[in-house]
């Protein structure tokens, strides 16, 4: 049986600003799994099927398309513009581009946390899509820049589904890693736009 202590000192370690109640939930479907060895969270012909979740963050930022695409995948000066990232490591050469990878190490909530992602599509001044993994969960992640007419808006999307499980297996799990990965997405866009909008009005001076 899974000692629900030390699970729950888990699931806040890997999520630290995921609301206590998610955490809860998730923790009380991680031990139901475990505790039903007849449990089977594959998908079944008679079971409705719940449509994957896509989650939307955005942000109009005052700069050309162009710098801030750059500064978005300007990987190695990362930690220069985002506080909490703390270290990034490339694992491929060359510029950003199809198939670069990296492992980036991030202060979150006090926890060092190392991700490693990669470049899995890929167009200039226009979009890009990095994988990556979330507790055992791979996501995939949209970034797609537009002209907004005084500036450009960054759009960043990432879908959740069921992981392959049945309708209730994984979802608790899954907003906490929802909330997780939203908080941090959000808070790397005001960062980059704050940095991004800094720079534009020494330019401009």
């Amino acid at each position: 049986m899974l000692d629900r202590q030390k699970l729950e000192a888990i699931l806040t370690h890997r999520f630290p600003t995921a609301a206590t109640a998610q955490l809860a939930a998730a923790a009380n479907a991680i031990i139901g799994l475990a505790d039903d060895p007849a449990a089977d969270c594959a998908s079944r012909p008679d079971e409705p099927q719940r449509p994957s979740t896509t989650i939307a963050v955005a942000v109009d930022i005052a700069a050309p398309t162009y710098r801030v695409f750059d500064a978005f995948t300007d990987v190695e000066r990362a930690a220069e513009r985002v506080p909490s990232i703390k270290r990034v490591e490339l694992l491929t050469p060359g510029s950003f581009a199809l198939g670069t990878r990296w492992r980036e190490t991030r202060d979150v909530s006090g926890h060092l946390a190392i991700t490693e992602m990669e470049v899995i599509a890929f167009e200039q001044d226009q979009t890009y899509v990095l994988s990556r993994d979330e507790a055992g969960v791979p996501v995939e992640i949209v970034f797609s820049f537009e002209w907004a007419g005084t500036g450009t808006r960054v759009l960043v999307e990432f879908t959740l589904d069921r992981a392959g499980g049945s309708p209730g297996c994984q979802s608790p799990l899954g907003w906490a890693i929802a909330g997780n990965l939203r908080d941090l997405i959000d808070r790397d866009l005001t960062e980059l736009k704050a940095h991004l909008e800094a720079r534009a009005a020494v330019n401009q001076s």
